[in-house]
């Protein structure tokens, strides 16, 4: 469903990005796990283009974009067949719940007021906020604020999710709640690509889990197989090495 090639991506002097490929199938939900500062939300940010490539191109479905001097209209398009849910929740603090949902689908998707409205609504039952529709974001906990922005994500009807570390911003109380939205997700068949900490929920939830390190992809497999037993020693050693800590806390 889509196919990224050959991603390259500088800042200055430092190459973030060192030629990554990832297939994705439609439904397919990939984690992408690795220390901090190898490049994981660099990646996101340059399928969204939040970030222009140096290089590489992005195939979804029959079109195909090349990303080095990429055109605005081709910017768009992958910006409309795409959506991104931060670290942050990046919600309009002066809209309700409701139009903070409805903003997307009047000004990107067209829609009349009431057509938004409808499909809303819809949103926030599936993610268990309907009674928060006429609430400001500064009344909701950090958990449900993500799920309202999930939420202003779902409308979008976008290919492919994408979610830039979408727990750790959170009280440790309020992740679980949003970890239990997006696996619903996945049994929904939403195609995802996940950069996530929480190793335990990449290796129940995705179809396939990447390993990446120094701007790599080091590691790439089924789940269970890439965080139960990595063949490559880099994996290797990170994951032993929350192993350890979780073992001593």
């Amino acid at each position: 469903m889509i196919e990224i090639k050959n991603i390259h991506k500088k800042f200055g002097k430092n190459e973030v990005l060192k030629g990554i490929d990832l297939d994705v199938k439609k439904g397919e939900v990939i984690s992408i796990i690795g220390p901090s500062g190898t490049g994981k939300s660099t990646f996101l940010r340059c399928i969204n283009c939040l970030e222009d490539a140096d290089n590489g191109s992005i195939k979804m479905d029959e079109k195909e974009v090349e990303l080095r001097h990429i055109k605005l209209a081709d910017k768009l398009w992958l910006r409309r067949n795409t959506a991104m849910v931060f670290q942050g929740f990046y919600l309009f603090n002066n809209k309700t719940v409701l139009r903070n949902i409805t903003i997307g689908l009047t000004v990107v998707k067209k829609m009349s007021q009431k057509e938004a409205d409808e499909k809303a609504l819809e949103i926030l039952k599936q993610i268990g906020l309907l009674d928060k529709k006429d609430e400001y974001p500064s009344s909701l906990s950090g958990g449900q604020q993500q799920r309202v922005a999930i939420g202003r994500a779902l409308a979008l009807d976008p290919k492919v999710l994408l979610f830039d570390e979408p727990t750790s911003a959170l009280d440790p109380e309020l992740v679980n709640e949003v970890l239990m939205l997006i696996k619903d997700l996945a049994k929904q068949h939403k195609t995802m690509i996940i950069v996530t900490h929480e190793i335990s929920f990449a290796r129940n939830v995705s179809d396939k889990v990447c390993f990446m390190d120094g701007g790599k992809i080091v590691e790439m497999g089924n789940a269970k197989d890439v965080i139960d037993n990595p063949q490559n020693e880099r994996p290797k050693k990170f994951l032993n090495v929350l192993k350890n800590r979780d073992e001593l806390i």
